[in-house]
């Protein structure tokens, strides 16, 4: 019921608190110049893509520190910028060295990856020569190899995900965060599950306007689809603002349920 029961704390949380959704709705314009990067010039659209992830690297971390932060305290009651600015700078260092860590992470994942894909592509020239039940056989092996790369990244992604709440609300380190959201939800599974599920539906909306968006240079012309581009960018901040003001609450509210009994944030 954890999953559930979060859902009106998070509501009830950014109602008392819009705040909340200024600081997120600040923080998704930063998403704007990637939006619009692609319909600009090839070269200058790669350039501003480049120089804004890089941005994205070193300002996430001080804004999912400050977000956690804000929700924390606003499930109790009333919160501020200023908590934001707080809590932003005081787990920052905790919170980049985690960012790296899944930066890290991931390279590998997607480095095994491609040694997956390349022995795959040998396999499907091999059965083309031979075929066979030998041939049957490796494919089968091949699609097993990347069956569990996909499940193992799954299961990474969902044991790993609280290690924010775990930084900034339990006082861990970069790695103690990780190791913390592993204990909390390995308790948790079934729960845990749900809310995964909940944040799949929510994340939904941004997936059908960035669908809408990708569509348009096959629908419009160059000049059209920046008005429309830059219409739809808007309405994408503002859905950024309310569902990611939602979600922070509700994983901070949900975490905080989930969490061995009698633990405080400390001071």
């Amino acid at each position: 019921m954890g999953a559930i029961a979060a859902i009106g704390e998070a509501v009830n949380a950014v109602r008392r608190n819009p705040v909340i959704i200024v600081v997120t709705l600040l923080f998704g314009l930063l998403q704007i110049p990637q939006l619009v990067s692609p319909y600009l010039n090839t070269d200058i659209g790669l350039v501003v893509s480049g120089l804004f992830s890089l941005v994205f690297v070193f300002v996430l971390p001080f804004y999912f520190g400050g977000i956690v932060g804000m929700a924390a305290e606003a499930l109790d009651g009333k919160t501020s910028l200023q908590t934001f600015l707080r809590e932003g700078r005081a787990n920052y260092v905790s919170m980049f060295g985690a960012y790296l860590l899944l930066i890290v992470a991931m390279v590998v994942y997607f480095v095994v990856l491609a040694i997956v894909g390349g022995v795959g592509g040998f396999v499907a020239v091999g059965i083309g020569q031979s075929g066979g039940a030998a041939g049957t056989g490796s494919l089968l092996v091949f699609a097993g190899l990347v069956l569990l790369l996909f499940v193992l990244v799954f299961a990474f992604s969902f044991f790993v995900q609280f290690f924010g709440q775990a930084i900034v609300l339990d006082g861990e380190s970069a790695v103690g965060g990780f190791k913390k959201s592993v204990r909390v939800v390995w308790g948790h599974k079934l729960s845990t599950l749900g809310y995964m599920v909940i944040l799949v539906l929510f994340s939904a909306v941004f997936g059908t306007i960035g669908g809408i968006v990708g569509t348009l240079p096959t629908l419009y012309g160059v000049n059209d689809v920046l008005t429309i581009a830059a219409v739809l960018s808007v309405g994408l901040v503002i859905a950024t603002g309310i569902i990611g003001a939602f979600t922070a609450a509700y994983g901070v509210a949900f975490y905080e349920q989930i969490r061995a009994p009698g633990e405080q944030q400390p001071a």
